[in-house]
């Protein structure tokens, strides 16, 4: 089935003008759109991950390295081993489908601290690809790193600031986790962008982006086992 660019904004519940986005490249399609899309269209979404890895690999073998491998080499040959594993875990049949996914806990912090150690020397479109294209830099603790980083900046260096904060949300949109922790991590990321707003002199904006932070903070409270500062929020 060839999906019209209206069918498919209407089944991904996006605007058309955000599908046209979306299907020419220029942004990377949200996870939860992408799975709706995947629904609407009858695709397993427990298969989503597999085919993005495997496109990725085809892609990389066709122009001899991915964009992440040019950012941080040692990634390719790691999501290489990944989707050998799940390739072989797929045809066994061993994948379990209601199988949940692992909880957050504070010891992920420590594998952020040193996550973040590399990320942090890259520019900020490198930043952007590891995380879009690299699995180990969508964790939780890595958002919590990256707005950390944005509340240092933000007296200072107001625009680096935001530009951190926006890091810090890219990855709460691409972190795994059930929907009510996932809102959680965005709307505490979403509170950083805020307050990079205002110290940017921004504050139509940054009162626009508090709302909608605190609405995602409230939403998600049933998937917070406690490990995130709400300070920002009350």
């Amino acid at each position: 089935m060839k999906w019209e660019q209206a069918d498919l904004a209407r089944e991904a519940r996006i605007a058309p003008s955000q599908a046209s986005v979306y299907l020419r490249g220029k942004r990377t399609v949200p996870p939860e759109v992408l799975a709706r899309a995947a629904d609407a269209a009858g695709f397993p979404r427990y298969l989503l991950a597999p085919l993005k890895r495997s496109i990725r690999s085809f892609l990389a073998a066709a122009k001899g390295r991915s964009r992440a491998a040019r950012v941080l080499g040692e990634g390719f040959i790691a999501e290489l081993i990944d989707l050998g594993s799940l390739i072989v875990d797929t045809i066994a049949g061993d994948i379990d489908h209601d199988q949940p996914v692992r909880a957050p806990s504070p010891e992920d912090r420590e594998a952020a601290a040193d996550l973040w150690a590399r990320m942090e020397r890259r520019t900020p479109k490198q930043r952007r690809a590891l995380v879009e294209e690299t699995e180990e830099f969508k964790g939780w603790a890595l958002c919590e790193r990256a707005a950390a980083a944005s509340a240092e900046k933000a007296a200072s260096q107001p625009r680096q600031a935001l530009e951190l904060a926006q890091l810090a949300l890219l990855i709460a949109e691409h972190a795994p986790g059930i929907p009510a922790w996932r809102s959680r991590l965005r709307g505490y990321a979403l509170a950083r962008v805020s307050a990079a707003h205002r110290a940017c002199g921004d504050l139509a904006q940054a009162e626009e982006t508090w709302s909608r932070a605190r609405e995602l903070w409230d939403a998600g409270a049933p998937g917070d086992p406690g490990l995130l500062d709400g300070a920002a929020l009350e």
